[in-house]
């Protein structure tokens, strides 16, 4: 699994050192990756995704994944999730509509577990 994040390096290195992720992190600095993959920004996405899901939120921030020092325009990027195969093809991509809607989890654990139908 890889997690690909719209922040500069130092910054994610320095965020997610405390949090001892089981899989590897990577930074799209300048937005090309995610431009590139038709991922858009939208302030009022990221609202709505906080509005509708405030205890996430919350409990997000205070574990130091939403750092209260980012920019909006890096906090405005809506999250996609994709499922890619050892072939490097993708199966899923799911553009989520704002940012509190990801695929279920459930469905990534039966991917990686070679069970998902």
């Amino acid at each position: 699994m890889v997690g690909v994040f719209d922040a500069n390096i130092a910054d994610l290195t320095k965020r997610m050192k405390k949090h001892d992720a089981p899989f590897t992190i990577v930074a799209d600095e300048d937005y090309t990756f995610f431009q590139s993959n038709g991922v858009s920004k939208s302030f009022g996405k990221f609202m709505w995704g906080a509005a509708k899901s405030p205890l996430t939120l919350l409990q997000a921030t205070l574990r130091g994944y939403v750092p209260l020092t980012m920019s909006l325009s890096k906090l405005s990027t809506i999250p996609v999730d994709v499922l890619i195969d050892e072939n490097g093809t993708v199966v899923e991509a799911h553009y989520c509509k704002d940012t509190a809607d990801h695929m279920p989890l459930e469905k990534m654990i039966a991917f990686s577990n070679g069970t998902l139908v």
